[in-house]
């Protein structure tokens, strides 16, 4: 705000600096010449489309002025004593006036309707700061400074010109209208009173317009549609929009199509982000499953670890013992008869027992959902149940002593980084048992 006060602040004293020069050159009068027949009949001239061109007598002193007519130009000048005669088409609307010394009268407009073939006299007062003179003339400064610097202005109706986002005019004083228009503005209008003071004023439009800005993450170059065109790829600003509401797609190669709902405000940038999302389902981080694990059987226990890596996909290995021994060469059945390296029946100690217990296993895992896993696997295992004599051997007991294929198959369920497992595991599908564990994944 502090800039833009500065800013203004420096064109009015530019201004300023202009009215001062202005001030030396002023139009003290502006007449029509009724009876004058000189355009009409003594001395006509007749402009680049065959009319008879309006004459105006400048009335002074001055043979050095410049003009800078509008648009439809002067068709001829003649400097007469004490006059400068012009000649204009007709329709003129407006005349700057120039020296070296004493500065420019710009865009002074004719206060009176110009007709082919009348005569008009103008006077000018030039103030060569010789003498103080108060000139009480008909006509006024008018300074608009509008906002666009590009916005069109209509004074009276009628276009007028500007130069360098300012419209500066020597006009007659009473009351004018004033439009301001500028594309995807709103317009402003209302009335301008001239009187003795001179008028210096800013129109500043307010903007029927805004943009949009759109960003797609985790990528960006997503075409970026509005209303089903393409305009761009993001990161995308758009030029200025209308204030409306636009449906606004993305689109990238190996992610989903995105789209939304976006209204322009005034003067505003609407932004979105689109948040993407791949089409190629991500591979699971394939991760390292540590975990402890005991197993169970109402007469015997036993304990391991298991270490997996997994991702959707795994595998893994296990280990299971009881840590005992109990080796053996002779057998016998649940009866205690001797079925092997040996007949009959020896004295056994009673309840003395000695037990052992080996499994190795590997095998396969797979995420049946973000928390829970599954396994299955396969290998050696064995389970020796062995009754000792009086005599210190060792029998081993065959109906409950198993040798072979060890298999398995459990879950592990995962929270965080920790896990936990229940499975089951089977040596010669003779002996069974229910296993459970926790573990840690690295």
């Amino acid at each position: 705000m502090r800039i833009m006060k500065a800013i203004l602040i420096g064109i009015l004293l530019c201004i300023g600096v202009g009215i001062k020069a202005q001030d030396k050159i002023q139009v003290t009068s502006f007449n029509r010449m009724e009876t004058d027949i000189t355009a009409r009949v003594t001395a006509p001239r007749k402009d680049q489309n065959g009319e008879v061109c309006a004459l105006i007598r400048i009335v002074t002193t001055i043979k050095d002025l410049m003009f800078e007519p509008d648009a439809l130009g002067i068709a001829a000048r003649e400097n007469k004593t004490g006059e400068i005669w012009l000649y204009v088409p007709r329709g003129a609307r407006r005349i700057s006036i120039m020296h070296d010394k004493f500065g420019v009268l710009r865009n002074y407009f004719y206060p009176d309707i110009i007709d082919k073939g009348t005569v008009y006299e103008m006077k000018i007062q030039v103030d060569d700061g010789s003498r103080q003179v108060a000139v009480d003339t008909n006509t006024q400064l008018l300074v608009m400074r509008p906002e666009p610097a590009t916005a069109d202005i209509y004074i009276d109706d009628e276009k007028v010109p500007t130069e360098n986002g300012l419209f500066t005019a020597t006009m007659k004083k009473g009351t004018h209208t004033y439009r301001v228009e500028a594309p995807m503005y709103a317009s402003d209008a209302g009335v301008i009173d001239l009187g003795s003071e001179q008028k210096i004023m800013s129109v500043t439009l307010k903007p029927r317009f805004g943009y949009l800005e759109v960003f797609s993450l985790p990528e960006q170059d997503a075409k970026v549609y509005i209303d089903s065109a393409l305009v761009g790829q993001t990161p995308y600003k758009s030029d200025r929009l209308p204030l409306r509401s636009y449906h606004i797609r993305v689109e990238k190669d190996f992610f989903f199509q995105m789209d939304t709902l976006l209204s322009v405000s005034a003067g505003a940038t609407t932004t979105h982000t689109f948040r993407m999302v791949s089409t190629i389902k991500p591979k699971e981080p394939r991760r390292t499953l540590v975990m402890l694990e005991a197993g169970y059987h109402p007469s015997q226990t036993s304990f391991g670890g298991m270490v997996g890596f997994v991702g959707t996909n795994g595998a893994y290995i296990r280990f299971r013992s009881d840590f005992g021994s109990a080796s053996t060469e002779l057998e016998c059945d649940d009866t205690g008869e001797l079925t092997s390296g040996g007949t009959g029946i020896p004295y056994y100690k009673e309840g003395v027992t000695k037990k052992a217990r080996m499994s190795v296993t590997a095998g396969y895992m797979r995420r049946l959902a973000k928390p829970l896993y599954a396994y299955v696997g396969a290998g050696y295992g064995n389970r020796t149940l062995a009754w000792e004599t009086v005599e210190d051997e060792l029998v081993k007991n065959t109906d409950h002593s198993a040798s072979g294929i060890a298999a398995e198959v459990g879950a592990i369920g995962r929270l965080g980084k920790f896990a936990v497992s229940v499975g089951f595991q089977t040596v010669g599908f003779k002996y069974h048992e229910l296993s459970a564990g926790l573990g840690f994944f690295f």
